[in-house]
């Protein structure tokens, strides 16, 4: 017989925000850095809400924040890289992360991709896509991009983000 919560009581129930943010950062992540070329313009931000979603077809999902300037132009150029940094590129993370930074590509080897979106040189890996659905998250959007290409430098190791730092920088 399955164990059910009283009634009424599961809507009542809500962690604190401190609590919730510690929680999932004790989930390691790897980190990436979503890119975008709208109107010419590259635009782009670190993220580690990142994951495969389908082999068939190749799709994978990411969450911007819905102020998120990299979203807008996301969702007006329809395709995008994400980015899976190197354990080297923990200054890259940093950089990509800052608000409203319009210096992120400055010091950053970018190559076009097959969708136009630029991929950042020193990956681990590149995962180029085409915008398939968007869905609400709350604060955030859920995309789900089908997969065009990948790039792999299997000699490369991912970097990784635990508890508010990189665990293998």
């Amino acid at each position: 017989m399955p164990i059910l919560p009283k009634e009424g009581v599961v809507k009542e129930l809500a962690p604190e925000p401190g609590d919730f943010r510690k929680a999932m950062g004790s989930f390691a992540a790897g980190v990436t850095v979503v890119t975008v070329c709208h109107e010419g313009r590259l635009v782009g931000t670190t993220v580690s809400a990142f994951s495969s979603v389908s082999l068939d077809p190749p799709l994978v999902m990411v969450c911007l924040k819905r102020d998120s300037r990299t979203l807008a132009a996301l969702s007006q150029a329809r395709t995008f890289c994400v980015n899976i940094l190197s354990v080297e590129q923990g200054d890259l993370a940093h950089r990509f992360a800052r608000s409203g930074a319009d210096d992120r590509f400055a010091l950053t080897a970018v190559e076009a991709g097959v969708c136009g979106a630029p991929v950042l040189a020193g990956c681990a890996a590149a995962v180029e896509c085409e915008l398939h659905a968007a869905h609400d998250g709350g604060d955030h959007e859920i995309l789900v991009g089908r997969v065009l290409r990948v790039v792999v430098d299997e000699a490369k190791a991912p970097l990784v983000y635990v508890r508010g730092g990189f665990l293998n920088a």
